[in-house]
């Protein structure tokens, strides 16, 4: 039966005189983000015990370029991990940052062993690059931020099976001549657009222009009930955009209560309400 390596998130002093503790080989921790991540802003640290010892995590946290701070794991409980196991570890991602060039993501534990306790840094895995994605995707929400913020603000069902979806573009003032085109917006897997698979916008905004409102058009695309009630990326629509000439595509903007409202009319607009 294997010995037990527990993580924990409280240093203990006075154990300078213990050997540095050795990460159990084929203990490994990856980055990865599955669907229902995207909406809420999270990874999971994915953590494989390739060992012969059993784990038990209390705290762990990652560090990386692209974030602003360190994301920790926000624990509720242990998580015991068996030799052979493979657990996944929630963790809300803090601001995010536009870099460049190679970063190396490290995850930090705290150890206990032998009556003392100390830090293991762990390289992880990104073996889907998700965390270069993401930098990229802040780079082009940097860079439409500069010029306006595009959010939408409101739904409005009309009786005739669609919605119009209300669009609140803000300039951010000053005088930067960069130049933002909003192209269109893209369905979702729970939605799509009157006129398509993408709503048309056709406006060209300057940072020092007054805001302006736009609408498109939205319908149900799938009126499954489980489709609905498991959604996890439906009310997210993708903003094409281009600025100065170079095309961005990012995910547009909406508060929870306009999410709910677009959940609610697909609900409605497929009958599955009274």
């Amino acid at each position: 039966m294997g010995a037990t390596l527990t993580l924990v998130g409280v240093a203990l002093a006075g154990c300078s005189a213990t050997p540095p503790l050795a990460v159990p080989p084929g203990l490994t921790v990856a980055v990865v983000q599955q669907r229902g991540d995207i909406a809420p802003g999270r990874v999971q640290l994915r953590i494989t015990n390739g060992s012969g010892e059993s784990v038990t995590v209390l705290a762990a946290s990652l560090a990386s370029a692209v974030l602003a701070e360190p994301a920790a794991w926000a624990a509720r409980r242990t998580e015991s991990i068996a030799p052979g196991r493979v657990v996944d570890l929630p963790v809300p991602l803090p601001a995010l940052a536009c870099t460049s060039g190679d970063d190396v993501a490290h995850v930090t534990l705290q150890v206990a062993a032998d009556g003392g306790s100390r830090s293991v840094d762990i390289a992880a895995d990104d073996p889907l690059n998700v965390l270069a994605r993401l930098s990229t995707t802040q780079c082009d929400r940097d860079a439409v931020e500069a010029v306006a913020h595009v959010e939408a603000t409101a739904v409005t069902p009309r009786d005739d099976g669609t919605a119009d979806l209300s669009i609140a573009v803000t300039p951010a003032g000053g005088d930067s001549t960069a130049e933002l085109a909003l192209v269109a917006l893209r369905g979702t897997p729970l939605l799509h657009f009157a006129t398509g698979e993408e709503a048309p916008l056709g406006a060209t905004v300057q940072a020092a222009d007054a805001p302006v409102m736009l609408t498109a058009a939205v319908t149900p695309r799938r009126c499954d009930p489980h489709a609905i009630a498991e959604d996890k990326v439906g009310t997210l629509f993708d903003l094409v955009a281009r600025v100065d000439g170079r095309e961005v595509v990012v995910s547009l903007p909406r508060p929870q209560a306009v999410a709910d409202d677009l959940l609610a009319f697909t609900a409605a607009a497929c009958g599955l309400t009274p």
